[in-house]
């Protein structure tokens, strides 16, 4: 398996929101069969969205042809003898760079660089995790994290309800960096109350939380502007 594979699943999103006119030419060009099996099973989403794509966006389908090209080459020069933790760290801003631009050039001015953010974010849990005992990795998986999530508490019930009206809020926008960071960040209070409400172990509630920080930290230099 490609070292940087589970890069080319972290960039799904992107290559999903990001519509090409002539699915069946850029399928050719993925050589993953993962990749190219979850693009074949959605090529009608794909297709759906080329006119509204193309109207905003003039030429992303040869950029992005020409993109995911680069993203395979890149990934084909991979030192096979790094460990994939390594290999993460060293190649991902360098292999999604292309593809990042794509879609960072469709975007508004006033969303400029959530691609790239993105990125970061998955290399700074990626980071953390490696970091990690394999029994902290298992803790992620720990049920009290996870059942019972739709039962009744009110300050969980006061986070979701911030999630809904940000996302009814963009509905039909793009929110910025500033915004997204903003709503992220403010949400590890959510996180923590349900690590501490329904988590006895320490440790647990050290990774569960880890994970989140991690997920936020390239929002630091974001909300002090």
């Amino acid at each position: 398996m490609n070292k940087l594979l589970i890069i080319a699943f972290a960039l799904f999103a992107v290559i999903s929101i990001v519509r090409c006119s002539d699915s069946d030419e850029v399928l050719e060009k993925v050589k993953s069969k993962h990749l190219r099996k979850y693009l074949t099973d959605r090529r009608e989403d794909v297709d759906s969205g080329l006119e509204k794509l193309e109207k905003h966006c003039p030429g992303v389908s040869e950029k992005l042809k020409s993109a995911l090209v680069s993203f395979q080459e890149c990934d084909d020069k991979a030192d096979d003898s790094l460990t994939l933790c390594s290999a993460i760290q060293v190649y991902t801003l360098n292999c999604t760079a292309p593809l990042l631009k794509v879609v960072d050039d469709c975007l508004p001015d006033s969303a400029k660089g959530l691609p790239s953010l993105g990125v970061k974010s998955i290399l700074s849990v990626a980071d953390y995790l490696c970091k990690q005992t394999g029994e902290s990795i298992f803790e992620l998986g720990n049920p009290c994290l996870w059942e019972d999530l739709e039962e009744s508490n009110e300050q969980l019930d006061e986070c979701e309800e911030k999630v809904k009206n940000f996302a009814k809020k963009h509905k039909e926008t793009i929110p910025s960096k500033t915004e997204i960071c903003s709503t992220a960040t403010s949400l590890r209070t959510c996180v923590q109350t349900r690590a501490t409400t329904t988590c006895k172990n320490q440790k647990t509630k050290n990774v569960a939380l880890g994970v989140f920080d991690a997920l936020v930290a390239p929002c630091s230099h974001i909300n002090e502007v």
